[in-house]
Formats: C-alpha cells, structure tokens, sequence
C-alpha cells in the first residue's frame, strides 16, 4: 500500500526543460556542482559551467603560501560558508609571483619581470594586461641593470629614481580593480576581443603619495589619469553608470569615465565637508548607492618579534550625500542591515546575507592590507566587535610573509 503511495522517485525521468529551470534558479556554485552529480543523466544534461544567471558569489579567502620559497603552484582557499579549505592551482613560475588583489573572479598577478596578468584560478583562464614596464612613470627598463631594473620619474616633481624588480612586483601598484570580467581563451598569452576597463592606484615611493593609472585589456600601455594632489586611497567601479570612483584619506570624491583610445574624463571632484576620521578607507556599492567604511587601527608591541603590530578595532559606515555644487557631506549609517561587506586588497564586494545560508548581515570582513600584521578578521556593527576566522585564530602566531591573504569571488565563467 504504502509502496503504491510513494513511489520510488526516479530523478532522471524529470524533463530536461524543468532541469534547467531549476538550474538557473540556484545562487549558490557548490549547489549547482551537487545537482549535477545527483544522477549520471543529470551530469550529461547540465553543461560543466553553470548559467550565467549565477550571481556574485561569496568571496573565497585565498591564504598566504606556507613557504613562499618553494614556488609551489597550489595555494589554499578558505571557505567561510562551509569553514573548509580547499587548494587549487595558480600558475607555477621560475620567477616569484605576487598576487596584488582580485576582482571579479581573478587574481591580479605580477612577477619578477614586466608582465601582469589576470588569472581565474577556476578555469585557468589568463588575459594580459599592458606590462610594468609600460606604466607612464616608468622610463626605461633593464634586466641587465641589477637592482635598479626600472628608472622612474615621478610625474609631478619630474625627479628621477631607480626601483628593483622586487620593489615593483611588490609595491608600486597599491590597488587594481577591473570593470568587468576580462574575457580571454585558456591560453597562456590570449587578449579579450571585447575590452575590460582597468584602473589603478600606484604608489609614488619619492613623495609617499599615490598616482592614479588606467587602460583597457586592448590597450599596449598604462595612461595617467588626468588629476594631481588627489592621494587616492581606495577605487571602486560602478556599472549602473560605468564610473570609476576613488577616495583620497580627506574623504574627497572623485569619479572618472574610461573610453578605448587612452582616454579618460574627470566627470567631477567632491570635495568632503566633514573631516573624515579613521585610518584607512574603503568604498563599496549598497544597491548602487556608494558607501564610505573607515577603519581604525590600534597598536600593540610584539614581545616575540618586538616588532609593533596593528589590529583593525572598529569600523565607521558613512553614505554619499551631495551637500552644494562640488561638495560631499559624509552621513553616519548607523547599520547596513542584511548586508555583509568584504575589504582589503581585493575589489570591495557588498552582498546579501539572506542570499547564503548560515551567514549574518551587518558585518564587515576585512584582511591586511596595511602592515603584514595578519589582521584579518570580522567586524560586527551591530555589536561593535570584531573576531577572527578559524583559518587566522587570535591565539596563533602566524609568519609574517609578504603576501596578504586575498578575498576573490569564484567565477566559474
């Protein structure tokens, strides 16, 4: 009786048409993964990639190389969602890569030569981007001239100075974030067809100040953006406009257009009426509305090291009000609600907690980006406290290398 009730479900006998409707209703990868493993029919039916209605996924922490000397390709990815970790490929090289960031999906990657690249390290895919050496402070560059490989002019004291190969895989580019998903084939030396809009913070080491660069995934070198004595501290990309904003330490706003060809418009500067606080700054997008965190550090003396050390105890959240022609006033949020925001090297990413399962709204996730300290942790606003992940626990002490641990979004596009 009960048999003829409940039938024994036989999944592969659902239709193709209601497989893929399910397909695209999911929002979470590792979800679409298991679906596809449920049956050998369903394996065959959906495709490998999922639907590209698949939206921002929870970041992936990607965790500094245990040995940085041994030039091991594998690096290990830590899962908040899951709390596992999980190693994938990233490129082996005789030179030493330094992952700068990430945005949208990939990892930004320099070495110990002029080339920079973007990398998905799902897929492999890899598109270049114009090389160091074409950067527009840069005048010449040598591998012959040891330890003073690049010759530099600072572009507004027009000085001259020499960095090595280290320095400028290491330090020049402060931040890098990408309009879009770079588009490029599974070959090591593949160029888009269709181009990615690419915007950059440089570090002056002559004036400890900061430069502002830019170019496109078609583009042969790097172009100045056309501002001075700005001192960027933080650069995000708005699609709904198809704007690059950046915030210098004054909270000062500046938005800027891109187009193919080397060209770049200033569209306006802000200039804040508040005197912002905090240590370092961030932008990121909150329903297209833009959104300015301050974070304070404090210090403690090392008594292993005797080195002394930042920890990020607090952040302040503040939302883009224009107050007059040319002027911003900063307005205190007091919570950001379902919201829980990622910062450090990476593109900063604002995503729904209800989106993901297990996860809790109104907190900031942040890794360092400030002074190889291994500040990395969670900020509850609510609650005003932060706390560690259980891949950095506050009673280990970890060494310090000199590659931050990175947040990436998986793409598996």
């Amino acid at each position: 009786m009960d048999e003829q009730l409940h039938p024994q479900s036989n999944w592969s006998e659902i239709p193709q048409d209601i497989l893929l409707k399910i397909s695209k209703s999911l929002k979470i990868y590792s979800d679409y993964i298991h679906l596809r493993v449920v049956c050998r029919h369903w394996h065959t039916i959906l495709p490998s990639k999922p639907p590209k209605t698949l939206p921002c996924q929870l970041p992936w922490l990607l965790l500094p190389p245990s040995n940085p000397a041994t030039g091991n390709s594998h690096r290990t990815f830590y899962n908040i969602l899951t709390n596992k970790l999980y190693s994938l490929s990233v490129l082996k090289s005789s030179y030493p890569r330094r992952i700068l960031g990430s945005s949208h999906g990939y990892l930004i990657i320099s070495s110990g030569t002029p080339e920079i690249f973007c990398l998905n390290p799902l897929t492999n895919s890899k598109v270049l981007l114009p090389s160091l050496s074409s950067l527009p402070g840069v005048v010449s560059f040598s591998f012959s001239n040891l330890g003073r490989e690049y010759l530099i002019q600072d572009q507004f004291t027009h000085q001259i100075y020499f960095l090595d190969l280290q320095q400028m895989r290491d330090d020049f580019i402060r931040k890098l974030v990408l309009s879009s998903p770079p588009r490029g084939g599974s070959q090591s030396q593949s160029r888009p067809e269709s181009p990615t809009l690419v915007f950059a913070i440089v570090t002056s080491f002559l004036t400890k100040t900061t430069e502002l660069v830019f170019c496109t995934t078609l583009d042969d070198k790097w172009n100045w953006v056309p501002v001075s004595d700005f001192t960027a501290e933080d650069v995000i990309y708005c699609e709904s406009n198809g704007l690059f904003y950046a915030v210098n330490k004054n909270g000062d706003i500046g938005s800027f257009k891109i187009s193919v060809g080397g060209i770049c418009e200033v569209v306006s500067i802000w200039k804040s009426v508040d005197l912002m606080g905090g240590d370092l700054k961030y932008l990121v997008l909150i329903d297209d509305e833009l959104i300015l965190l301050t974070r304070n550090l404090g210090s403690e003396a090392d008594l292993i090291t005797y080195c002394e050390l930042y920890k990020t105890v607090g952040f302040k959240v503040f939302r883009f009000s224009k107050d007059g022609v040319g002027r911003v006033r900063w307005m205190p949020v007091p919570n950001i609600e379902d919201w829980m925001v990622f910062v450090g090297e990476s593109s900063s990413v604002a995503l729904l907690a209800s989106d993901f399962r297990g996860c809790r709204g109104n907190r900031i996730y942040f890794t360092d980006d400030h002074s190889k300290c291994n500040d990395v942790g969670v900020f509850d606003i609510g609650e005003k406290c932060t706390e560690a992940l259980s891949c950095f626990p506050d009673d280990v002490i970890l060494p310090l290398y000199w590659q931050s641990p990175i947040w990436i979004t998986p793409n598996p596009h």
